[in-house]
């Protein structure tokens, strides 16, 4: 059977750097939330390998649309990679709503609740399948401060992935997820520059992360490499304690 990727939050720099490497491998399903100007791009380059589709993964309507048409045009995906992320706010947790806490969790946590809700027990039955979510640093060591919301819904993550990687580890489906920590792409646009800087320079390496740093580890755990791997949290985070 022939591997099919679908990658959600395809748009982002991780995102396009992994299509970027994988796109002449198997076909590729890219999610995206708005904007698909740089997926287009890509398209370009690899042809009939890559299929763009929009949805906006806070809406459960929308989520189970999304599904439902991957379903109907492609089957089930034997590889998923999830990159879709809550935003990342300096917000000290007296400020935070539960309005925002709730929209976070429905963007990043539900979302990937319900298309492995879907997808998992065919690849159960097929006996075979990878599933990788990106977290955060902030899962590894003592967190920052102000960003409770941010560390709440990755927390709620790496749960539900080492528990599904029990559940499904007969099954031949390897579920692990890679923790990076501040890694320099548009996701940080809306965070003080000077945050930004101070990181990379009191970083060992006295640089922040590239999406080039990432892809990598994701490669492999979607490769036969990684077929004794399951159910980890990996940290990127180029020896940084968080």
């Amino acid at each position: 059977m022939s591997n099919i990727l679908l990658i959600l939050g395809a748009s982002s720099d991780i995102g396009l750097d992994l299509i970027k490497n994988l796109g002449h491998k198997c076909l590729i399903i890219a999610h995206y939330n708005s904007s698909n100007i740089e997926l287009i791009k890509a398209q370009k380059e690899i042809a009939n390998k890559l299929v763009t589709v929009q949805a906006d993964l806070s809406s459960e309507v929308e989520t189970v649309r999304f599904i439902n048409y991957i379903e109907e045009n492609f089957g089930t995906p034997t590889q998923i990679v999830h990159l879709v992320a809550p935003k990342f706010e300096n917000i000290r947790f007296k400020d935070a709503s539960w309005e925002s806490f709730q929209n976070n969790i429905n963007t990043s946590l539900r979302s990937l609740t319900i298309v492995l809700n879907r997808f998992l027990p065919t690849l159960a039955k097929n006996q075979g399948g990878k599933v990788i979510c990106m977290l955060s640093s902030v899962t590894i060591g003592v967190p920052p401060k102000t960003l409770t919301e941010y560390t709440t819904v990755k927390y709620a993550l790496l749960g539900l992935i080492k528990s599904l990687a029990s559940e499904y580890a007969d099954k031949n489906i390897q579920i692990n997820a890679i923790s990076p920590s501040m890694v320099d792409t548009k996701f940080l646009s809306n965070i003080n520059h000077k945050i930004v800087e101070l990181n990379a320079y009191t970083h060992p390496t006295k640089r922040n992360a590239q999406a080039g740093d990432i892809t990598p580890v994701i490669n492999m755990l979607l490769s036969e490499n990684s077929n004794y791997i399951n159910g980890v949290n990996i940290a990127i985070t180029g020896g940084s304690n968080f």
